[in-house]
């Protein structure tokens, strides 16, 4: 193979690739925590295409009341947002508190974009655990930034978990 030829072949694969970020979102209790867990868990024990040695996802909660987190998140809305604080001082329920939660993070997810992209060249994938009220995603402009965001910054993909009856 001529010189030419090796740089020309070499050309689309000697770019950096860009982590594929996955966000997963569905109803309250359909198992979406328990699914980032397990692909945390999957894809830290398995090697990359790029190194052939596992490398941790870069994992980050946007669930603002979930109690019990069973992964280590890199980024987690609940260092940044007092979810119960949120509702006393807005006078609101739990829904409204997880809601307006989200969207006070998104007022700063500038910052979470720019530590995703500091670490880029680190992780294959991206997880993102979302909080259960859907209304986030149907008609919310926090939803729509979160997403419309990641899914700019590099490739994406969205996990819709359902459960079903057994």
């Amino acid at each position: 193979m001529s010189t030419t030829e090796e740089s020309a072949s070499a050309g689309p694969s000697a770019a950096p690739q860009k982590p594929i970020t996955i966000i997963t979102i569905g109803m309250a209790g359909s198992g979406k925590t328990t699914f980032v867990q397990r692909i945390n868990s999957y894809l830290r024990s398995t090697a990359s295409s790029a190194t052939g040695t596992p490398r941790a996802p870069y994992v980050i909660n946007l669930d603002p009341a979930v109690a019990n987190v069973p992964f280590e998140a890199n980024i987690d809305i609940r260092d940044t947002v007092d979810y119960k604080e949120v509702m006393k001082q807005y006078n609101l329920g739990p829904n409204g508190g997880i809601l307006t939660s989200l969207n006070l993070f998104t007022t700063k997810f500038d910052q979470v974009l720019s530590l995703v992209e500091k670490r880029s060249s680190e992780v294959d994938y991206i997880i993102l655990d979302t909080p259960g009220q859907i209304e986030i995603f149907t008609w919310s402009a926090s939803g729509a930034i979160l997403t419309d965001a990641m899914a700019a910054a590099g490739p994406a993909c969205l996990a819709y978990i359902i459960d079903t009856p057994r």
